[in-house]
């Protein structure tokens, strides 16, 4: 790390020259594998699972395959803590540090980010020797079989809610209140609600939170670099994932219209839905080539309420079916409603999660769905 301390303590105080503030930063240097690893679980030391396996496995072909490479991982926490890659170039290297302390003023700045756990570092580390004493006590493969209901249904999260009436309705909190738990199970059900949580959070304001570091890294890189190695990097900023591209680009138009302190303004105060709704305009719309295809039309239409609509349902439910415990479920069967029936939800995957919801409710669980009711009980699966 020695030859990166002199360029980002450069980076750093442009960044607060600029109006940014954040916690401190650790940055460590590592290999491809470690990034691989810590990304594919999430955070560092967090409880072992089966299914971190198969993202890892999956990280590693796509990078040996240059498909994408992971340049940058950052976590919010206080400090925060950067994994920069061994194998990337200075230059390179020298981005993705701009790039973090964009993201490490989003992490302190932003609205929903200051009610985040800033301490889930050591909460995940704390979680996971949890199970692993209740592994010895119970079980491995007891444990496991939690573990594996418990993920299938940790995306019914919702971090942002605040409705205790509207909560009730998200699987993840009905089973956490209702469920005939064990006290150890529950134990682990509340670790897991926890960590989903806080990656939830990660997921709603992906957008808003990698454009802004983007933009930052634009804004930093500018100042720092000379024309030539400017030319050299700044094709990287070219070749982001849409969620970088649309956030970069709602943030400069932002600072080419009202300028960075209204930029600044609005990295605080948004999330993905309100900045995609305040700030999209349909010749953005055409800029980034977004568009909503007309199966029956066969073309593509850039209107902007429906792209609008688009995005914002995309984010509000993750790209989940959304399936939420009927108000009227009550005693000891379970009633779930599939919130989209114009939207089909394939039998084997449905009568999967009914499985999973089964394991943690452990009496029968009804879903409507596909015009259908399914029931998952002790027999198995069957639909009416």
């Amino acid at each position: 790390m020695v030859e990166y301390e002199n360029v980002i303590g450069r980076l750093e105080t442009l960044a607060r020259d600029r109006g940014l503030a954040f916690n401190p930063v650790v940055f460590q240097l590592t290999d491809s594998d470690e990034i691989a690893e810590v990304a594919s679980m999430g955070l560092p030391n967090r409880f072992v699972h089966w299914y971190w396996g198969g993202v890892y496995k999956e990280l590693v072909t796509q990078q040996n395959k240059e498909v994408f490479n992971i340049l940058e991982l950052v976590l919010n926490t206080v400090p925060s803590h950067a994994f920069l890659r061994s194998t990337n170039t200075y230059l390179e290297n020298v981005l993705v540090i701009a790039h973090v302390f964009g993201h490490a003023d989003f992490f302190a700045n932003n609205h929903w980010y200051q009610k985040s756990n800033k301490n889930m570092l050591n909460e995940a580390e704390r979680h996971a020797r949890m199970i692993r004493s209740y592994e010895r006590q119970y079980g491995r493969e007891r444990v496991e079989k939690l573990l594996d209901a418990l993920l299938t249904v940790a995306t019914s999260v919702n971090a942002f809610e605040r409705s205790p009436k509207e909560k009730r309705r998200r699987l993840m909190y009905y089973l956490e209140e209702k469920a005939p738990l064990e006290d150890f199970e529950r134990s682990i059900l509340e670790a897991i609600r926890e960590e989903a949580e806080y990656f939830d959070l990660i997921q709603r304001t992906h957008i808003i939170n990698e454009g802004w570091a983007t933009f930052v890294e634009a804004e930093l890189l500018t100042r720092l670099l000379s024309a030539q190695e400017w030319a050299s990097i700044s094709v990287h900023l070219c070749n982001r994932p849409a969620p970088y591209t649309i956030g970069y680009t709602l943030f400069k138009s932002i600072r080419d219209d009202d300028g960075f302190d209204r930029a600044l303004e609005m990295r605080r105060y948004h999330e993905d839905v309100s900045l995609i709704d305040t700030v999209l305009t349909e010749d953005l719309v055409r800029r980034l080539d977004i568009f909503v295809y007309d199966p029956k039309e066969k073309q593509k239409s850039y209107d902007l309420v429906k792209v609008k609509e688009m995005l914002i349902n995309q984010k509000l439910h993750k790209g989940d079916p959304r399936i939420e415990v009927d108000p009227s479920s009550c005693g000891r069967d379970l009633l779930l409603v599939h919130q989209d029936e114009d939207r089909k939800l394939e039998p084997k995957r449905v009568g999967l999660f009914l499985k999973a919801v089964y394991a943690l409710w452990r009496n029968p669980v009804k879903l409507r769905a596909n015009g259908k009711v399914y029931t998952y009980d002790r027999r198995g699966l069957s639909s009416t």
